[in-house]
């Protein structure tokens, strides 16, 4: 929104009637509206937006006006990252502040973690925080609150809470529908959320995963425009002759680029609804590769123009968003939302600018930290109903000999199911570590039920008594996998006196922890220090077997109601084709 007084000062500036408060000059400008590397073009800029691109922006100069040398770099638009999710291991403003030095000035993300744990009180809380940070966020309502409601326990919004969402002008849309099979058969819920969309103009974002042909249509005929789970060329190809903007992902839990960017690179693929994203980028890895930079940088390896790299990350997200009046490039009207690269191929931030002003040099951000206060019903709300001791995961079973339902790890958080004949002890089911076979238990945090919910994970490799998470997509709840049912209650206690964290123990010590004290889902230390943990969380299960060089995001995954193919949430095993509820062991 501009008002008239607004306008009229941008039309003096770009003539000249008014003074620049800020003329960048010397570089070569990324125009990513023409697709130009350009020389010799300068830019006014006049209250935080640009007034003048042009050959000379003399006539706008006055006194006071700031000038800015760019000689020897390139001036590209702000980096846009249009599908991330910035609310776990890290309070959502230190995200932020890690990004932002990578040249990222927006995003748009969804509040999935603080949603599934504090309801619509979370979304609240999240909007509060990204308000007080100068990155422009805009967030798209969370779908995971719940992502099911038949296999998952997260809390739920009403109806009435979706409506009071849409209606807010930072939220643009639904974030991502991961359970599109719910909207193929029509479930009112989401029909009725649908609705609300379109009534209020808001876009709505997919996950498609496995959807083809037919059910790819319906996705689309409902009103969903994008889609960020290509994982192959075919993926790629369907949904772009099926009109979805297609979101490629290079972020810590996926990194699809080399198999999915091949397309534009090889067949000269019209790239205009090409979009880079992340879908996540832990501070871990921020520490040791970057953000946006470098998902940049990678597709320009893999043989994407340069300028059309940094259009994937400006000009196309903005379009897809709507926000390309206001952000996605340097024109006149747009912020001055500006990264100075050093290095255009090589994509090294030097500066980066918000509204025209520095706010991050040299990879630190330079902007006043001013993040809220988190109320003390945030800490400590992890409860389970229950006190945890060892026999709280015994499993019992009467029969000496049965077949159980193991989730088998694919990859990092892919599952096959495995039906495994095993022998029961002592009238019990136990892990095998000779089996790489673990025993894992999922808590339910809502309503004091006591309820924990069992299963089996083999593949992980690592040979610990126990491994904790709390956060986990998308119950957020308390998990730990392992071998002893003593290591298994010492890491559960652990976690739950700390409100939440990771954590591994072995024989009773305790050989890594991190703690998360806000709703189990996110840290209060800066973010380099969150990265540093989960670096070391990392190595103890490399050290220990892990066949994954970030083996706890495994883990992470188990709870995740829609990828292939057996899952475990709070109310049971999960077989997601078929979308039920099934038994440890399997009858005869």
């Amino acid at each position: 929104m501009r008002t008239k007084a607004q306008i009229e000062r941008l039309i003096r500036g770009a003539l000249g009637e008014i003074k620049a408060d800020l003329i960048i000059s010397g570089g070569e400008l990324v125009n990513v509206y023409s697709g130009e590397l350009l020389s010799g073009i300068e830019i006014a800029v006049v209250d935080g937006r640009i007034c003048y691109v042009g050959p000379s922006a003399a006539h706008t100069r006055g006194p006071s006006t700031e000038h800015i040398d760019a000689k020897g770099m390139v001036i590209a638009p702000g980096f846009i990252d249009a599908h991330t999710h910035i609310s776990h291991f890290c309070r959502p403003y230190e995200y932020l502040e890690a990004y932002l030095a990578h040249g990222a000035t927006a995003l748009i993300t969804t509040c999935d973690e603080l949603a599934s744990v504090f309801g619509f009180d979370g979304v609240k809380l999240f909007l509060e925080e990204v308000e007080r940070h100068p990155a422009r966020v805009f967030t798209m309502l969370s779908m995971a609150a719940p992502q099911d409601p038949l296999l998952c326990s997260t809390r739920s919004f009403s109806q009435a809470e979706v409506a009071e969402a849409l209606a807010y002008p930072q939220i643009l849309g639904l974030g991502e529908i991961v359970s599109w099979v719910r909207l193929i058969e029509r479930d009112q819920q989401i029909l009725e959320r649908v609705e609300m969309a379109w009534r209020e103009g808001k876009r709505i974002d997919g996950h498609t995963a496995g959807a083809r042909d037919q059910k790819l249509c319906a996705i689309a005929a409902a009103g969903v425009s994008s889609c960020h789970e290509p994982i192959s060329e075919e993926d790629v190809l369907q949904r772009l002759r099926t009109g979805y903007w297609v979101m490629l992902r290079e972020g810590s839990f996926r990194r699809d680029l080399e198999a999915t960017l091949k397309p534009f690179v090889n067949d000269g693929l019209n790239p205009q609804r090409l979009i880079l994203v992340t879908d996540s980028k832990a501070p871990d890895d921020i520490l040791r590769e970057g953000y946006l930079d470098f998902v940049v940088r990678r597709a320009i390896k893999l043989g994407l123009p340069a300028v059309q790299a940094i259009q994937a990350v400006t000009l196309n997200p903005a379009t897809y968003c709507g926000l390309d009046r206001d952000i996605g490039g340097i024109a006149p009207g747009r912020y001055a939302d500006l990264v100075l690269l050093e290095d255009l191929e090589q994509v090294r931030v030097h500066s980066v600018y918000i509204g025209g002003k520095v706010a991050a040099k040299a990879g630190r951000t330079l902007t006043p930290k001013d993040p809220i206060s988190f109320p003390a019903t945030m800490f400590q709300s992890l409860q389970v109903g229950r006190p945890i001791t060892p026999e709280s995961f015994r499993i019992r079973c009467a029969s000496p000999s049965v077949k159980i339902r193991v989730m088998e790890l694919l990859s990092l958080n892919i599952t096959a199911e495995r039906i495994m004949p095993y022998t029961a002890r002592d009238g019990g089911l136990e892990a095998d570590p000779d089996q790489d076979l673990m025993k894992v238990a999922v808590f339910d945090r809502h309503g004091g039920t006591g309820k924990i919910a069992f299963g089996f994970l083999k593949g992980l490799g690592a040979r610990v008594g126990a491994i904790g998470t709390t956060s986990n997509l998308d119950e957020n709840t308390l998990l730990v996998a392992g071998s002893s049912d003593q290591d298994m209650a010492l890491c559960a206690n652990l976690l739950l006196e700390s409100g939440g964290g990771m954590a591994i123990v072995d024989q009773g010590e305790i050989l890594a922890r991190l703690d998360f004290p806000v709703g189990g889902i996110f840290s209060l230390e800066p973010w380099p220090i969150v990265g540093e943990g989960l670096i070391r969380i990392h190595r103890c299960l490399r050290e220990r077997g892990s066949r994954f060089p970030q083996g706890i995001y495994a883990l992470c995954f188990l709870t995740f109601a829609t990828l292939p193919a057996l899952r475990i949430t709070a109310r049971g095993l999960v077989a997601v084709k078929e979308r039920k509820l099934v038994p440890l062991i399997v009858d005869e």
